[in-house]
Parts: structure tokens; C-alpha cells; sequence
């Protein structure tokens, strides 16, 4: 089936601003250094380790020292594959079907996923009315003397499970397969191709096989006469020969594991770059396979217990398959594996995407259909920006926070008292000589209240040298705007994920905030368009670690890690409204950097909540310094607000009433630490008996009435419970100007926040 207008132009537009990487690529390749394609070093890296089976020691070594190493691990020339190459091709073309009519009219391609589930494009099949309708036909091939087999045909069974996506960067379709219509083949001995959201899978300048139905003919295969050239944040680019018909046709690495999903092979031969020369026109783009783990991972959720388990078995043995493609017998003893291992080791109920309609005044929607959830439908406006949370799912990798990382000064993580030991999560996965409760994620960590089901602290590196932004919406990464353009409106960006390290019921599941009425911050006045989208529920997820905070140093890759790190779950906690952010304020970016430098405010509004971290960062990129941030909330089991929503599983869960931070930096060569506590109280007091319905009242919140307190660090170590260290207690700036050494004092302006410790003398000898 040709590719509807939409798909297709938006594939132009993406190869078109891709030029740059497809002729960087092609011309590596044609120098017959296809290696040097791949810009992404440590991709490289993982590649090169997980098809040659060396350390990573060592692949680091070759990927440095391509002319040294490369031949001794990968042959004199490309030309040259293992014998294997042939049986690996063999097993993974059994599990690729054609797609027909029931009266026999081909319309695409699709292959199997798991023992019951098939994959094609979403403009092949895009709605279960359409899957109904349709077989899927397996073995329409030739056998090796050039005879037609007999084929197997299957019918659909969308009742079973149906999952679709129909943005035209994602475009794919997961649908059951039903009872078998003719021919002799179980699916069983068809086997599959995992979907997995591995990182070493492909680099550019790579070979990929195609497996295809093209034009509806007989099953084919473009093999090894076609290379990637670009990647975006969802889709691949690769230079191959497909045909109508091959939609939905499966693209695989060398060793026939999927990369991507082909979806669209229109001739462009009008396609010209800025300077006019024409693009190849044999580029050709595929649906990235980890784009979609990630999307099935992040539906999963919102459907119900029969659907779900069949994707949890596709997700499973995408995370657990070694081989590319299973053969008959390891399908079937891959899928009982599944069955019998509990889900929650890798992929869990909890998983993580809270994907909210948002509208004014009106209750929120239910959870979509059990057979059918589109995440055009499962998150209105959000579009594409969803798809560019990009989460790496090798976390072995994960530095975590850096106590060394402050020039001059080592700061530790806070300390747990043996009582709060006995509450806090377990990391399932913790290394050797590793702290068994801290959490690593990309330059930030996490200690979690696992009775609480929220975080003690989130504790976050900020490398204001090589700080960088990353827009959802492009996948692009470019150089900070001195965090003035509002961003952080994006907090409710409503795509999580849950955490496999720690219990299910240590964190809160992903559909918890669900079913609150919203209405204006403002009123029922639409805010300005950044801001239009995130509506004022009672209780919103609120960052601990900033989305921003991470993204830093110089591989790109990392920087999009991070940025989807800061979306687990283990980072979220329920914060009133715009409580954690302010109020937004209309104004140009220069009016707003003006008043962002002159009077160190957030232009999302003047509570210091956000006010003096975001002045922090600020700095901290101008003048390239190093920042660390410890945040938390403040658990107090009396007074905090019980909010359950009347859950079995969220038995007595609680709502904090105060958050915290801490922030650390060294100026005039001394560490600087700055106590900040913030109450929502008011807020939550304004009208609790609407907060316990999970509604909104019929008037904007008094968010002047928040009451903001500089702490001094003893106070609150006194009300965490946790040990912050004799260097920071050293570090407090809270005694500056004259004031105590202990205690806190409410504040309403950011210049009453003492950030400087007075300059220290030294006692005269007698």
C-alpha cells in the first residue's frame, strides 16, 4: 500500500533536513569507510561489543584506534559475513507475511513480533474495522527450485489486542493474530522478530536486509546492497530498492535483528538540498524499532489485562531475546518463559506514561478501549514531541551523581537515618560495593521512600560549561537560551516510565493523577501558547530533578538519555497546580531576559521556588560553573494529605505538604550551600474537600499565599531526617547578614535569600 500524502511529505521534509547526515554518510561509505559514518561514539562502541563479543574495554580501544583494531575485528573487508549470515536470514524471513484482502489483494507487509502478535504500518492497517477485514499470509514464496509453497493464512483477531499509532514519525500497528484459515503451518514454528529498544543495534553506515512483499509479489529480500545513512529522533534513513507492497516491511541488521519498521519508499527524485543538487533518490525511511518498544511500553498501560499481557510478552522478549530472529523451537520456549516469569522484572503495570486529556472544564476522560489505543488519542496536542523522549534502556550505564563533581569540594549524597533505611526502596539491580538504595540515572540519582512511593532525594550535576536544550518537538539539541523561553511549561509533558529497578509498589503507578477536573490557571483565560496545554489539575506531576538539569556535555546521545531519565517515575511527586512553577507572565524573551537578570526571577513568575534555582542555572551557564541540587519533599505522615483516590493498591498514600532544596556550588573558592523549603499548604487548604473529590475549584488558586522559608541546614535536616555531612552544615549560607545559625525564616522576595556565606577571617594568635 502506497504511503498516504501526509506520511509522505513529512518523510521528505525529515530526509530533506537530514541532507547533511545522508551526504556525510554516503560519502564515508563510497571511501570505503563506512564506520566513519556513525557520529555517535558511543553507539559505535556498543555496537561493535555486542557483535563481537570483546569487552567494552577493548571495543572503546578499537573505536579510538580504528586503524589498528578494525581488521582484527571485522575482516579485511565488509564483504565478508560469517556462514551464519544465510540461517539468521532464513528464520527471520519465516516470521514476515503478506497482508491481503480475504479476496486476495495485497495491500502490504507484516511480520510477527511474538508467537501471536504481528506488526505492520498504521496506514496498512489503521483501525480494527480494517484488521477484521484482512489475512495475513505466510510462506507466499518460492522454495529453492523456484515452485510456489503452499501459504498458511491467518485471520486477525483485533478483539484480542490492537495497538496503533498513527503520527506519521511513529506509523505502526500491533494486532493479534486469530485462528489459522488454511495451509499447514502453527504459528509456533513461524518464530519472530523482537521488538527491543537496545542502543547497539545499528550504527550509521551499517548494512540492512529487507524482507518484503513488494508489489504484493512473492516474499523477497533486498539484502546487503543497502546502508543507513541518517537518523532522527524516531525514523531511520537507509539507501535501498522497496516497492508498494513493502510497507510494513521489516528492516534488520546483519545479524537480522529488527532496526526499524520500513514505512515509506516513494521515488523522490525532486527532493534538492539548499544548494540544489539532487538527494539520492533511493533514500528511503523506516519507524526505528526502539521509537516503538518505547511507545508500546509507554501504551501498555491503558489497556486492559488481556491486551496488555500480549504486548508485556512482546516487550518482554524484546528485552530478552538474544537471538535476532527465534527458531521454531526457541520461539516456543521463549514464549513459556515469558509466561511463567513475573512481568515485574523488566516491564511493570506501573509503567509510565501519563498520557492525560487536558480540557477545560470538563472531567478527564476515561482509559481508550482495551483493544485499540492510539496515542494521537492518548495525549491531544502533544504530537510528535512525545515520540523525541527517548529512554535508554541499558542501565548499567548510568553514572548517577557525581559527589566529586564540585570543584574544590566532595559532597555525598544525604545519608539515611537506620530508621528511614528501613522505608527506603531497594535498587533489585544494585553492583557490588554500590549504595543498595541509591537509583542512577544520567548525571542525576534518586533514594526512594518506598512506603511513601516518593522520593527522599533527587540529587542532580549541573555542568553549566557544557549545559545544553533539548526540543521534544525536533529532537534538537543546541546551545541554552538562558532557560527564558519557558520550558518548563513542558513539565506536564505527561510521557513517564516506571522503574524496573525497585517494587511496583514502591512507586506510584501511571495513571494515579488521572480523572482530575481541570480548569485555567488564570481563569478560564487561554495563557499564551506555551503554557496553553498545561492545565491546572490539584494535583500535577511535578519534576524533582529539573527536565534541563542533566542535559550536559558532548555526547548528543547521552543528552537525549537524560532528558528522558528525568521522566521516571522515581522523579515525580504531587505538587498543586503551577505550584512548581509559578505563574506565567506575558512578555518577550528579551523583556523576560531583562527581568531575569536584573531582578533574578523566573519569568514563569517571582516564587523562589523556581526563582533562585532557575537564577542558579542561569549563572551557572554564564559564567560556566558547576552546580549540584539536592530536592525532596517532606514527608510528615500527621499532617500530610491523605489522597488515595480511593485505590487498593495506593492504600494510604499521602500527599506531602512541603518540598525541599538544596543547593550547592563554590563561589569565592568556598562550597555554598542554600536551604530552600517550600509550602503548598495553602493551597491544598483553599478547598480540601474538592482535593479529596480530585476536582478543581471554580476560581483561580491564591498562589501568592504559598508560603516560601529559607532553611538553614540543620533545620532542615531536622525535618528530612536526613544527614547532610559536616562539609555542607560547614557551607550554610543561611547565617549570612547576622541572622542565626539555625533555624528558617519565611521569605517573599528571592533577594531575602541569603546565597553567600560571610567571608570566614582568620582568628588572631594571643
Amino acid at each position: 500500500m502506497k504511503a498516504p500524502p501526509r506520511i509522505a511529505d513529512a518523510a521528505r521534509k525529515r530526509i530533506t533536513d537530514a541532507i547533511a547526515q545522508i551526504r556525510h554518510s554516503v560519502s564515508a561509505i563510497e571511501s570505503g569507510r563506512p564506520g566513519d559514518a556513525e557520529y555517535e561514539n558511543s553507539r559505535k562502541v556498543q555496537v561493535l561489543q555486542a557483535r563481537t563479543g570483546v569487552s567494552l574495554d577493548e571495543a572503546a580501544r578499537v573505536v579510538a584506534r580504528p586503524d589498528e583494531g578494525a581488521e582484527r575485528i571485522w575482516g579485511k573487508t565488509v564483504d565478508f559475513v560469517d556462514v551464519a549470515f544465510f540461517e539468521r536470514g532464513r528464520r527471520a524471513a519465516r516470521a514476515v507475511a503478506r497482508i491481503v484482502t480475504k479476496d486476495g489483494a495485497p495491500l502490504g507487509t507484516g511480520f510477527l513480533i511474538s508467537p501471536r502478535l504481528m506488526m505492520t504500518n498504521n496506514h496498512v492497517i489503521g483501525s480494527e474495522a480494517e484488521a477484521a477485514a484482512l489475512v495475513a499470509e505466510f510462506e507466499y514464496e518460492r522454495d529453492v527450485g523456484g515452485r510456489m509453497l503452499a501459504p498458511t493464512t491467518y485471520e486477525f483477531e483485533p478483539t484480542s489486542c490492537f495497538v496503533t499509532n498513527s503520527q506519521d514519525d511513529l506509523d505502526y500497528t500491533v494486532v493479534a493474530l486469530g485462528r489459522r484459515i488454511s495451509g499447514a503451518t502453527e504459528l509456533a514454528a513461524l518464530g519472530y522478530l523482537p521488538v527491543s529498544a537496545a542502543r547497539n543495534k545499528h550504527q550509521l553506515g551499517d548494512f540492512v536486509n529487507i524482507i518484503q512483499h513488494p508489489d504484493g509479489r512473492p516474499k523477497e529480500a533486498v539484502i546487503r546492497e543497502n546502508q543507513l545513512v541518517a537518523r532522527s529522533g524516531t525514523t531511520l534513513d537507509y539507501i535501498a530498492d522497496t516497492e508498494p507492497g513493502s510497507s510494513g516491511s521489516p528492516v534488520l541488521n546483519v545479524q537480522f535483528a529488527l532496526v526499524a519498521l520500513h514505512h515509506w519508499g516513494t521515488p523522490h527524485r525532486e527532493l534538492t538540498d539548499e544548494n540544489g543538487k539532487t538527494i539520492p533518490k533511493t533514500v528511503n525511511e523506516g519507524i526505528r524499532a526502539s521509537s516503538i518498544s518505547s511507545d508500546l511500553t509507554t501504551l501498555r498501560t491503558s489497556l486492559q489485562s488481556g491486551p496488555r499481557s500480549l504486548i508485556d510478552e512482546a516487550l518482554q522478549l524484546g528485552l530478552s531475546s538474544d537471538a535476532p530472529a527465534a527458531s521454531a523451537q526457541t520461539a516456543g520456549e521463549a514464549s513459556a518463559r515469558v509466561q511463567s516469569t513475573p512481568m515485574v522484572a523488566h516491564v511493570h503495570d506501573g509503567v509510565a506514561t501519563w498520557n492525560i486529556p487536558l480540557s477545560v472544564s470538563i472531567r478527564l476522560g476515561d482509559a481508550p478501549s482495551a483493544q485499540m489505543v492510539s496515542a494521537a488519542a492518548s495525549a491531544p496536542g502533544t504530537g510528535a514531541a512525545e515520540a523525541r523522549v527517548e529512554l535508554d534502556p541499558d542501565y548499567s550505564d548510568r553514572d548517577g551523581y557525581d559527589p566529586e563533581f564540585l570543584p574544590g569540594a566532595e559532597v555525598p549524597l544525604p545519608k539515611l537515618s537506620r530508621d528511614l533505611a528501613k522505608l527506603a526502596a531497594k535498587n533489585l539491580r544494585v553492583g557490588r560495593n554500590e549504595d543498595p538504595y541509591e537509583l542512577k540515572y544520567h548525571h542525576y540519582s534518586v533514594i526512594m521512600n518506598g512506603a511513601r512511593k516518593l522520593a527522599f532525594v533527587s540529587a542532580v550535576n549541573i555542568d553549566g560549561a557544557t549545559s545544553k536544550d533539548y526540543d521534544r518537538s525536533t529532537g534538537k539539541i543546541t546551545d541554552p537560551m538562558m532557560g527564558i523561553d519557558g520550558d518548563d511549561a513542558s513539565e506536564a509533558s505527561e510521557l513517564w516510565f516506571p522503574e524496573h529497578r525497585i517494587r511496583d509498589d514502591e512507586q506510584t503507578p501511571r495513571d494515579f493523577y488521572e480523572g482530575q477536573t481541570t480548569f485555567d490557571a488564570q481563569g478560564n483565560q487561554i495563557l499564551d501558547k506555551r503554557t496553553s496545554g498545561h492545565r491546572n489539575r490539584m494535583f500535577q506531576k511535578g519534576h524533582l530533578t529539573r527536565r534541563q538539569d542533566p542535559l550536559w556535555g558532548d555526547d548528543e546521545s547521552i543528552i537525549k538519555f537524560a532528558n528522558a531519565d528525568t521522566f521516571h517515575v522515581t522523579n515525580c511527586s504531587p505538587q498543586v497546580g503551577f505550584f512548581n512553577m509559578g505563574i506565567f507572565k506575558q512578555g518577550t524573551n528579551a523583556e523576560m531576559r531583562a527581568a531575569s537578570e536584573k531582578q533574578a526571577v523566573h519569568p514563569g513568575g517571582n516564587l523562589y521556588w523556581r526563582a533562585l534555582e532557575e537564577f542558579v542555572l542561569t549563572n551557572a551557564r554564564a559564567e560556566r560553573e558547576r552546580v549540584s541540587v539536592f530536592t525532596g519533599a517532606v514527608f510528615d505522615d500527621e499532617n500530610d494529605i491523605p489522597w488515595d483516590r480511593g485505590r487498593q493498591e495506593m492504600r494510604g498514600f499521602k500527599a506531602p505538604r512541603q518540598f525541599w532544596k538544596l543547593l550547592l556550588r563554590v563561589e569565592n573558592n568556598e562550597l555554598q550551600a542554600t536551604a530552600l523549603v517550600a509550602d503548598q499548604s495553602p493551597l491544598i487548604d483553599y478547598v480540601p474537600e474538592a482535593l479529596l473529590r480530585g476536582e478543581a475549584v471554580s476560581k483561580p488558586l491564591p498562589y501568592d499565599k504559598i508560603k516560601k522559608y529559607h532553611f538553614s541546614v540543620a533545620e532542615l535536616q531536622k525535618i528530612t531526617g536526613l544527614a547532610f555531612g559536616a562539609t555542607v552544615m560547614k557551607a550554610d549560607t543561611f547565617g549570612a547578614g547576622g541572622r542565626s545559625a539555625s533555624g528558617r525564616r519565611e521569605v517573599r522576595r528571592i533577594e531575602d535569600v541569603a546565597i553567600l556565606r560571610p567571608p570566614q577571617t582568620k582568628k588572631r594568635r594571643k
